[in-house]
């Protein structure tokens, strides 16, 4: 799951959002301020995900290579895989 970047964003956007949750909440709230802190919070996840996601992708280093074979390499025209 850490090895991808939907994975990884996907933990990493839940534990910042969770933090943020419990750390900033508050009880004997109104159902107005309610929903509100629910929304804030829908939206922090979004951002962090796209974000975390964002750097992943242009930071992060590839998992996906390519292999270059060498055509000494392929005998008989048989396929490389």
């Amino acid at each position: 799951m850490l090895d991808t970047a939907l994975g990884f964003s996907v933990l990493v956007s839940t534990i910042i959002t969770c933090i943020v949750y419990f750390v900033t909440r508050e009880k004997n709230k109104s159902e107005v301020e309610q929903k509100d802190k629910l929304n804030e919070t829908i939206i922090l996840f979004v951002i962090t995900f796209i974000v975390v996601l964002f750097g992943k992708l242009c930071v992060g280093e590839s998992t996906t290579s390519t292999t270059l074979v060498k055509a000494t390499d392929v005998k008989g025209g048989q396929c490389p895989f």
